[in-house]
């Protein structure tokens, strides 16, 4: 499972692996989240865009994107469900696993998004 930490406009954005476990875990968390409300969807736009989730986290789930307190699914089959991560408690703890993997301009970056 391949996290990418999308915090770039037109320049690569770092990436890193998740160990089976917690690609587990991650996906028990994901699946005990609730609905999100209607509407609800990921930020847009340039810097910081959340966690893009790939590599098969689960059968039938192209991509996961965790951000701004929503997590947004996406099936291979095209479709979409969106999830509430209250507090960014998801996002918080990938981005945990992340500051080992990012140089300390990234972590800096990455944390004043999460606070901000």
């Amino acid at each position: 499972m391949d996290i990418e930490i999308d915090l770039y406009s037109g320049r690569r954005n770092p990436v890193f692996g998740l160990a089976p476990e917690a690609g587990e875990e991650l996906m028990r968390r994901i699946s005990a989240l609730p609905a999100a409300p209607p509407g609800s969807a990921p930020p847009q736009g340039l810097g910081y865009r959340g966690l893009r989730i790939t590599g098969g986290p689960a059968d039938g789930v192209e991509e996961i994107v965790v951000s701004g307190g929503v997590v947004a699914v996406r099936d291979r089959d095209g479709g979409q469900r969106v999830l509430q991560d209250a507090g960014r408690a998801l996002e918080r703890s990938l981005a945990a696993h992340a500051a080992a993997h990012l140089s300390p301009a990234e972590l800096s970056l990455l944390r004043q998004e999460l606070e901000g």
